[in-house]
C-alpha cells in the first residue's frame, strides 16, 4: 500500500547519509546546501529528527540530479529548482523558501505601506518633504479624494499651490491603487517647476 503524499520513508536517515557520501560532502557543507545547520543533518542521519517536507523534496531532487540540484538555491532565486516526483500520489505543490531574506523584507514592507492610507488618511504628506497649507489639505482630502471620478478644475490664484495639491492627489491615488498611469501636460515654461515640486512629494 503506497504511503500518503508527503510521508517520509522509513529509511530516510540511511538515504540522507548515502546521498551525502555519494556527493562527497561533509555534514557542514551538506547543511549549507540544504539551508540548515550541520547539527540538523546529524540528527536526520541518526533518526533523531525528520527533515521538513520541503527539505525532503530537496533531498529527492539531489538523489536524481546530484549537487546541481542545489545550484538554484546557492546561485540565486531567479533560477528554478528542478522538480521531481516518483509517486503518482505525490501531488503536494512545491513551495520554495530559498528566496533571499532581503527580498522578503522588501516585499513585506511594500505590502505594509500599501495599506498606510487605511491608518493615516493623510499618508502622502507623511511620506513627502512638504508641509501642506490648510486650504491644500481641505481641497485634496475633503473634496478631491472622496470623488469616485475626479471632475475638478484647480484654478486657484497664482502661487496658491496647485502643483502641490495635484501631487498630493496623485500620491494618495497611487498608494490606494486607484490609478496606474498619469499624464501631465504643463506649459513648456513650467515643466521644470512641475518636476521640482512633484519630486518633493515622491520620486516619480
Amino acid at each position: 500500500m503506497p504511503k500518503p503524499a508527503g510521508e517520509l520513508p522509513e529509511d530516510y536517515a540511511l538515504r540522507i547519509k548515502q546521498l551525502r557520501g555519494k556527493l562527497g560532502l561533509s555534514q557542514q557543507r551538506f547543511g549549507e546546501l540544504m539551508g540548515v545547520s550541520f547539527a540538523s543533518i546529524n540528527r536526520w542521519e541518526n533518526s533523531q529528527s525528520k527533515p521538513s517536507q520541503l527539505a525532503w523534496k530537496q533531498i529527492l531532487r539531489a538523489e536524481r540530479f546530484g549537487e546541481s540540484a542545489f545550484t538554484a538555491i546557492e546561485g540565486g532565486v531567479n533560477e528554478p529548482l528542478p522538480t521531481y516526483s516518483n509517486k503518482k500520489t505525490d501531488t503536494e505543490p512545491l513551495i520554495d523558501f530559498s528566496v533571499s531574506h532581503k527580498t522578503v523584507a522588501a516585499v513585506v514592507e511594500a505590502k505594509r505601506l500599501s495599506y498606510g492610507h487605511l491608518f493615516n488618511p493623510t499618508f502622502a504628506t507623511e511620506t513627502s518633504f512638504i508641509d501642506p497649507l490648510p486650504h491644500q489639505r481641505i481641497a485634496v482630502y475633503e473634496h478631491m479624494l472622496p470623488q469616485s471620478r475626479l471632475r475638478y478644475l484647480l484654478a486657484d490664484d497664482a502661487g496658491a499651490g496647485k502643483t502641490i495639491m495635484t501631487g498630493m492627489y496623485i500620491r494618495e491615488m497611487l498608494s490606494r491603487r486607484r490609478i496606474k498611469r498619469i499624464l501631465i501636460v504643463p506649459p513648456a515654461g513650467l515643466v521644470g517647476n512641475w518636476k521640482r515640486e512633484l519630486n518633493l512629494l515622491t520620486p516619480f
